[in-house]
């Protein structure tokens, strides 16, 4: 039982995960790198907590499942994110929050879903 709610409450960060990356992208990539505008902010929250979700949250089992390249792409734009640099790396972040972010949640998601997966965390 404890299982099957910790897939349940994994699969509902994912999706907040997934409305963030919406959100954060919603307006094109102007808004994003425009000062005035919050969608950068979430966007590099959202990285944050992303990178926090598959190293230390979901289960060995489905971590394992994702691809290297994503997860040291991830780990390097999380630090980029973390430092809150105006002059980060703005199009390495627009590229994880646009494309490689909800990628890399269907696939985590898809491990969530698959009867295999370990529930303990990795």
């Amino acid at each position: 039982m404890g299982s099957e709610r910790s897939r349940e409450r994994l699969s509902e960060e994912v999706a907040r995960l997934r409305s963030r990356f919406e959100r954060a992208t919603r307006d094109g990539r102007g808004t994003f790198a425009d000062a005035d505008s919050d969608a950068y902010d979430i966007g590099m929250l959202a990285v944050i907590h992303l990178a926090d979700l598959v190293n230390r949250q979901l289960p060995a089992a489905i971590a394992a499942t994702l691809p290297r390249l994503a997860r040291d792409g991830l780990r390097a734009t999380r630090k980029t994110a973390a430092r809150n640099s105006a002059l980060g790396d703005n199009a390495r972040l627009w590229e994880t929050i646009s494309t490689h972010a909800p990628a890399l949640l269907d696939a985590i998601d898809a491990g969530l879903q698959a009867p295999s997966a370990s529930s303990a965390p990795g």
